[in-house]
């Protein structure tokens, strides 16, 4: 027999004592996407999907077994008891995992606009061609649009177990993202830019074509530094880059396992006294925000770094019970398919009071660091070193001077965090996940390692 997901859910959850489970627990996750990409003029590529599946997890002689499924039938819950009780009857772990009963309270997440969700492949469509034909005109050195896409995604889950835990929650978003190609001199260079949002009327055409356009072209005459020790001011976007990056080093389950060096010190100064760092699961900036963790923690507002002070870290329930403390609602999975680990929400350096300006006036004269790449192969998160290729621009008086290419910078994060000059206004977010984004505003740094010339 073929069920919808609810009566799954409360069948598979009244036969899992009988299977052998003192306790168990169910997560279905659902989601819907759609892309549009536009190459000269014309729609050159549509996909839309649809994707749901079920996670079983049961407690069985101490031990948490786990099983997924696709299907909903009877012979799909048969094999979810057996495979989840056969998973628990093998493992030896001597952590603890148990299911949650929940909080008394949970916050509010408006994180959903059905009116989004409403739009059609021509609406989609029309805001394509409209951003790639604006680009092409704006400059006469912009050559090629390579790539101009729209796309939407929803999605939500539930969590139910027999401890009397039911919860639910989705969200969507659209995003548009635009990659131009410019040529003068011989020199080429590509730049881009997206928007990402649920309430259409927000999305101007004609500044994210500005944006897409200044970001190209300004590249050009670029070229490399001689090597040594520089001034930096990181900007906010690359700033949250990096800070992604290194962001599992305040996981509890890093720091446990002996892979984080963060755990080493608390309540001693890593920053400077205008340092903090937060994680936010409804930040008034972030697009995203989200009541209740993957385990059904509710979520909150936690500070990590406290001028300067590392105080806390993050958590699910697991980590926490081994370290004698409380979940901080961090919780996460990556998907139906995956365990639970620890994840960020909002996560993000505090903005102090001055103007990205203001930085540049300050360094008079150094390096403004606008992308970078490398992120993943050049970084180790164990360590906290990096080294990462980088573009951006010379500071020069206090100004903005020429495109700046072909130089890498190097350092260490713990190290990086103690060399933070000032901490900028421009507080930015990351395009978010399920859970939340990275943020950071700009941040004015000193003698850092640029290898060029």
């Amino acid at each position: 027999m073929l069920y919808n997901p609810n009566e799954f859910i409360k069948l598979l959850l009244s036969h899992s004592k009988k299977a052998g489970f003192s306790q168990a627990e169910c997560f279905y996750e659902y989601g819907r996407s759609m892309e549009i990409s536009i190459l000269n003029g014309e729609v050159s590529m549509f996909e839309a999907s649809d994707s749901n599946g079920i996670s079983f997890r049961g407690q069985s002689n101490g031990q948490m077994g786990y099983a997924f499924s696709e299907e909903y039938t009877d012979a799909s819950m048969e094999f979810l008891l057996a495979q989840a009780k056969m998973n628990a009857d093998v493992l030896e772990s001597s952590e603890k995992e148990t299911v949650f009963e929940g909080d008394k309270e949970y916050g509010q997440a408006n994180v959903y606009s059905q009116e989004l969700d409403e739009l059609t492949f021509t609406d989609y469509a029309e805001l394509g061609l409209e951003l790639e034909k604006k680009i092409r005109a704006k400059d006469p050195r912009i050559v090629a649009v390579d790539h101009c896409s729209v796309s939407y995604g929803s999605s939500g889950f539930m969590i139910e177990n027999t401890c009397g835990l039911s919860l639910a929650h989705k969200s969507n978003m659209m995003f548009v993202y635009a990659e131009a190609r410019c040529e003068d001199a011989g020199q080429v260079k590509t730049g881009s830019a997206y928007w990402v949002g649920r309430d259409i009327r927000q999305l101007s055409i004609d500044a994210l074509c500005d944006k897409i356009v200044r970001d190209t072209v300004g590249k050009l005459g670029a070229s490399t530094v001689k090597s040594g020790k520089y001034n930096v001011v990181i900007d906010a976007e690359a700033a949250a880059d990096l800070l992604s990056t290194f962001s599992g080093i305040f996981s509890a389950d890093l720091i446990q396992k002996g892979f984080s060096l963060i755990g080493e010190k608390m309540n001693t100064r890593i920053a400077p006294s205008y340092v903090s760092i937060h994680d936010d699961a409804s930040h008034p900036q972030s697009i995203t925000s989200i009541p209740f963790d993957s385990e059904g923690v509710s979520t909150r507002s936690k500070t990590l770094v406290d001028k300067g002070i590392l105080v806390s870290i993050l958590h699910n329930r697991k980590t926490a019970d081994k370290a004698d403390t409380s979940s901080t609602g961090n919780g996460f999975r990556s998907g139906y398919k995956g365990s639970i680990n620890i994840g960020t929400t909002n996560f993000y350096i505090e903005p102090g009071v001055s103007s990205q300006e203001k930085l540049f006036m300050d360094i008079q004269s150094g390096i403004y660091i606008t992308e970078l790449s490398g992120l993943h192969a050049g970084a180790s998160i164990v360590s906290g070193d990096f080294s990462l290729s980088c573009e951006g621009y010379i500071i020069e008086n206090g100004q903005i001077g020429r495109a700046v290419d072909q130089i890498t910078i190097a350092d260490n994060f713990y190290q990086l965090l103690e060399k933070i000059v000032q901490v900028g206004s421009d507080l930015y977010f990351n395009p978010p996940s399920e859970s939340g984004s990275i943020g950071s505003p700009s941040l004015q740094l000193s003698d850092i390692a640029i290898s060029g010339d």
